[in-house]
């Protein structure tokens, strides 16, 4: 048996077969899957995640590698890992082949993999441990192959994957049960535009890694990886031969996967990452890294510290949740960039539905970031959350980025804002945001984000205390995660508080320094309403505009000091709450 490596897991011998059961660390007692709410990481998928979950017809889940598979028959809850050809208990060996799905109709298992020589198709009618034909399909060698999709409205299956220069995502299909194929190559998705707050380029994809979505009116919906601020979609009427251009979604995201699923009950998730990148800088003098490829500037990726979850319940018009579905726990490492020789973030996510309706996601690439998760949809729908630290920082983004490129397109990090004791409460912590000047710093200003429930109107309430001498705050609110150190993020916000040092915020409204104040933010729109400000249970007569118009609400509070200058004092803060 081979043993899988997994972060903070715990690996129990099993003396029915002396194989390996990786239970996750991060919950201590063992669970069913009806005890699960709330996201319960229970395994380590032993490659990148996109792609490798497959459910067998009798029921098991595996998760496949480069030499054999995870594989679990509690329903996620447990694994154990078998070698390709390895038996299991009854004396059935465990095929060589690594299907990507399984027709629901016909049993058919299907994989599509790229060569030096080409696209080729391995279909078994079989199982997934039988024998596979192997078909050529294309000539060129494409990569980030998605599992296939099988239309519900007629008997077609499509895979799709993305090649060349510039990228372009081509789309196979089969009416056949996988015996023929045919194909369509979709036009390339616009580029990034090197404009203000970005001084320099970004890592080019165009549009690719894509997921696809039939719709209830049978069209097809496509979303798509892009270097832009926003993922790209498009369309097609006819079950895929033909898809209309490339525009911007509702959906925040860069140079990251999105993944659409739809439940059983109709229901549709959406797993992706809402966040955007720091502002691109101007990089003409510095070195290139070893690590560039093939001489092109590969930028650095300061947004794949965490995969979100939203649902829709009318086929993707209106959705539900935006909320945290993983964070990297490894976001502050000071060694974060040589920590993997690969990507060390947490998109690329693939899902599962489970009995009762739960979802097992898949997600991550590097062995230490990468992670089994199952949680119930109705988490989605919790209205409000409260964070008082009582976890100290294990629900909020608080790193740094040293300058300088390392490994693959990162950064190395520090720590940011710190939780020191409460004065006034002994044994309780609160969070104090500075500016401690430090040129070796991408950017230095402290800064605290934090995610709730999106909410189209709604509230947040957060306690804070301006330290005397120091150089006050902003407080943010807004629909996607920013860095914390992010210098233009009140550019995007929907409501901006900004509170200089002395706590004057007009002629008669005013934060004494050295008292906690409680601060409420409403709003009954974000998307065409200003926001009131209540501090200490008195409404105020300062209403801050709406900066920037959302369609899905606000999910993100964004502290961050204020002063241009060193202040080692800022403000704290003790409380947050926030949702509809």
């Amino acid at each position: 048996m081979i043993c899988i490596p997994c972060l903070r897991v715990s690996v129990v011998a099993t003396a029915a077969c002396c194989s390996f059961a990786v239970v996750s660390g991060e919950s201590a007692e063992r669970r069913t899957l009806d005890e699960i709410f709330a996201p319960v990481v229970v395994g380590v998928p032993p490659v990148n995640a996109f792609n490798g979950l497959f459910r067998c017809a009798d029921g098991e889940i595996r998760h496949y590698g480069d030499d054999g598979f995870l594989f679990s028959r509690d329903h996620g809850l447990t694994w154990l890992s078998r070698r390709f050809g390895e038996a299991d208990d009854s004396g059935k060996a465990a095929g060589g082949g690594r299907p990507l799905g399984m027709d629901p109709k016909t049993g058919t298992c299907l994989r599509l993999i790229g060569r030096k020589d080409g696209m080729f198709v391995y279909r078994s009618s079989d199982g997934p441990d039988g024998s596979y034909a192997v078909q050529k399909v294309d000539d060129r060698q494409l990569i980030m192959v998605r599992p296939p999709y099988f239309l519900q409205s007629r008997q077609r299956v499509l895979f799709a994957a993305h090649g060349e220069r510039p990228a372009r995502i081509t789309v196979f299909r089969s009416d056949d049960d996988g015996r023929t194929w045919a194909k369509t190559t979709l036009l390339p998705g616009p580029a990034f535009v090197v404009e203000p707050p970005h001084q320099g380029p970004r890592w080019e994809n165009w549009c690719v890694e894509p997921t696809i979505l039939e719709l209830n009116d049978g069209r097809l919906w496509m979303l798509a990886r892009t270097s832009r601020d926003n993922h790209h979609e498009c369309f097609s009427d006819d079950a895929g031969e033909t898809w209309s251009t490339w525009q911007p979604s509702r959906f925040y995201g860069t140079l990251t996967m999105p993944t659409l699923f739809r439940l059983s009950d109709g229901r549709v998730l959406l797993l992706w990452c809402n966040t955007t990148p720091l502002p691109e800088i101007d990089r003409a003098n510095e070195p290139i890294p070893e690590t560039a490829k093939n001489g092109h500037w590969e930028d650095v990726f300061t947004n794949r510290d965490v995969c979100h979850a939203a649902i829709s319940e009318d086929d993707g018009r209106t959705w539900i949740g935006f909320r945290e579905l993983r964070l990297n726990p490894w976001r502050n490492a000071g060694d974060f960039g040589q920590r993997a020789d690969y990507d060390f973030s947490v998109h690329q996510p693939q899902a599962l539905e489970l009995p009762g309706g739960k979802v097992l996601v898949a997600l991550g690439q590097d062995e230490d970031v990468r992670v089994l998760v199952i949680f119930d949809p109705k988490w989605l729908y919790e209205p409000r959350r409260r964070s008082a630290f009582e976890n100290d920082l294990s629900d909020w983004s608080t790193h740094k980025y040293h300058q300088g490129i390392v490994g693959h397109c990162a950064y190395n990090r520090v720590p940011g804002a710190r939780l020191v004791p409460h004065a006034g409460k002994p044994g309780v912590k609160v969070l104090q945001i500075r500016h401690p000047v430090d040129p070796r710093l991408v950017f230095d200003k402290d800064g605290a984000v934090w995610n709730f429930p999106a909410a189209g109107r709604g509230s947040f309430r957060t306690r804070v205390q301006l330290l005397p001498g120091g150089g006050g705050g902003r407080i943010c609110l807004l629909d996607r995660w920013f860095n914390p150190t992010d210098p233009v993020v009140q550019d995007y916000a929907m409501y901006v508080l900004t509170i200089p040092g002395d706590g004057r915020l007009s002629d008669d409204v005013r934060l004494e320094p050295g008292r906690w104040h409680d601060l409420r933010f409403d709003w009954s729109s974000a998307q065409a309403a200003s926001c009131q400000l209540t501090i200490d249970g008195t409404p105020t007569s300062l209403t801050l505009p709406l900066v920037r118009p959302s369609v899905d609400g606000v999910s993100y509070v964004h502290f961050q000091a204020l002063s241009d200058e060193e202040d080692l004092q800022g403000f704290l803060i003790e409380t947050v709450e926030g949702g509809r």
